[in-house]
């Protein structure tokens, strides 16, 4: 799997990896990684079946953890990497530590926790991918058309946007970015927290990051995630929701320490 990435910064300054979620991509990050390329070189991969990657049926924590590994060492960077991740990509990140405990310099899990959600907690991710699967770009001719439609289906703005950023027209053609039958596939993978190994727990610094106005981490995640993470550090964002951008300083402070 070669994933796609993009990058900013001087590849001389440390260099530091951005791990997206569930419907995102390497270009959701920018924003933060403009901030952030003035001290470090800012690595944006896109996870497979999201983004500018390669799609593949399989989507596991797993296969992603192998993804991200296999890319690390692809880089042959000339140090260990700072690495981040946010919801899926903060899982995949927690698994790969596990696994590779030596992969990063430090890391940041970012709004997620090592465990299993109640379906409720995700109730929006299936309806949306089952409306993307049934939808047709046939009768639209342009990206306003396009928008246009989903707005008539989809009455949530903050929904029509995550669905907007994952459309691209390619030879002339709209299509989804994302693999829209991998991830039906997988949801309950992806909203779980079952790892394939006898996990040893992590033994260095890790930050975990949480949004003051989200309930995917809370204080009540501390004790399970000391179990797996004994070092961790937990910081909260001041009015922030899952979707975490404004989190570039927090990172800076925690990786330049």
């Amino acid at each position: 799997m070669q994933l796609f990435y993009r990058e900013k910064g001087n590849p001389e300054c440390p260099p530091l990896i951005l791990l997206h979620g569930l419907w995102g991509a390497s270009e959701n990050w920018l924003p933060v990684a403009g901030f952030l390329a003035e001290k470090f070189h800012v690595i944006l991969p896109d996870l497979r079946n999201h983004g500018n990657s390669p799609h593949s049926p399989e989507h596991s924590y797993e296969s992603l953890t192998e993804d991200i590994i296999t890319f690390i060492q692809r880089l042959q960077l000339p140090q260990k990497p700072y690495i981040a991740g946010h919801s899926m990509g903060g899982k995949t990140l927690m698994l790969s530590l596990l696994k590779k405990p030596g992969i990063a310099q430090k890391a940041a899990i970012i709004d997620i926790a090592p465990k299993n959600y109640p379906p409720h907690h995700h109730s929006f991710h299936r309806p949306l991918l089952e409306f993307a699967r049934t939808f047709s770009f046939e009768t639209c001719h342009s990206t306003s058309e396009v928008h246009q439609v989903i707005r008539k289906e989809i009455k949530q703005e903050e929904l029509c946007q995550i669905l907007f950023k994952n459309i691209r027209k390619r030879e002339g053609n709209f299509e989804w970015k994302i693999n829209i039958s991998a991830l039906l596939d997988h949801l309950a993978e992806l909203t779980a927290w079952n790892p394939p190994i006898q996990a040893t727990p992590y033994p260095y610094p890790l930050l975990f990051i949480r949004g003051e106005l989200s309930d995917y981490l809370s204080a009540a995640d501390e004790p399970d995630i000391r179990l797996l993470f004994p070092l961790a550090r937990f910081v909260s964002l001041p009015a922030a929701h899952h979707s975490i951008h404004a989190l570039a300083q927090a990172l800076t402070t925690f990786f330049l320490a």
